[in-house]
């Protein structure tokens, strides 16, 4: 016999299951191959073992009981709801983490913002003060604003933009309206500053004021739109003509229509 007819037949010889000419057999290839005696040496203890088998074990195992079956039955269940339990928990902790690592980088970005916003305000704040004084700086010197050029700037104190004996008031008022208005006229090298107030023209209307030198020529040099704001506070706009303060014959306060509000008398009939 080869070794490997000698395993196959070694479990059914250690048990002593073999006919007697196939165990002689196996003894005579025992006796002369050590490497198969040492197998038949392990199952010595199996064969010891199954000797303690009775039948009834061997009706167990091939029918258990229905309380074994029961009980192995809910340990899988246990293990199978305890494997569930900890993916739920191990995704709602990524979540959780997931969710911290947006919420701090959306504080990390308000947090720039925040701070970009104080740096740009100065400069904003910059800009608007340049924009509401320079006219009245600039204007000793060469002025850069003409006749029908862009909107008049509001100024709640025209007074300090020059002497205070440099310029005169012109007062005129329409008495069937009870509309009123106010031109300062400030004298310059090649041109006149003008700061003109009006008073109970109604909020909305659009104003142009009107200049007509003592040749009968009529130039536009600004207009405004009357706010509830300026309507409250009687803003002052500032504007300028290119005719010369003692050429000035009048001024009118006209609407968008072209009607007048207020007629002023000017420097040349003074």
């Amino acid at each position: 016999m080869t070794c490997e007819e000698v395993r196959l037949a070694m479990g059914a010889h250690a048990l002593g299951a073999l006919e007697p000419d196939e165990a002689l057999e196996v003894d005579n290839h025992l006796a002369t191959c050590e490497t198969c005696g040492a197998e038949l040496l392990e199952l010595e203890g199996v064969a010891a073992f199954l000797g303690k088998v009775s039948e009834r074990d061997v009706e167990l195992v091939a029918s258990p009981p229905r309380q074994v079956l029961d009980r192995l039955l809910n340990a899988r269940v246990k293990r199978y709801r305890r494997g569930r339990l900890m993916l739920a928990v191990a995704a709602s902790v990524a979540v959780v983490a997931l969710g911290g690592t947006v919420w701090t980088a959306t504080r990390q970005d308000t947090a720039q913002q925040t701070a970009a916003a104080p740096a740009a305000a100065p400069q904003s704040s910059a800009a608007e003060k340049s924009l509401t004084t320079e006219p009245f700086v600039a204007s000793d010197a060469a002025p850069e604003t003409r006749m029908g050029k862009a909107a008049p700037t509001p100024s709640a104190t025209p007074t300090t933009a020059r002497r205070t004996g440099d310029g005169r008031a012109f007062k005129g008022e329409n008495s069937a309206e009870d509309y009123y208005a106010t031109v300062y006229a400030l004298p310059g090298g090649a041109s006149t500053e003008l700061l003109v107030t009006v008073r109970n023209v109604p909020v909305g209307t659009d104003c142009s004021l009107a200049v007509y030198d003592d040749g009968g020529r009529r130039e536009v040099v600004g207009s405004w739109t009357v706010s509830r704001e300026t309507y409250r506070k009687e803003t002052v706009f500032q504007m300028e003509t290119p005719v010369l303060m003692r050429h000035i014959d009048r001024f009118e306060v006209v609407d968008r229509a072209g009607r007048v509000l207020v007629n002023v008398d000017g420097p040349a009939r003074k």
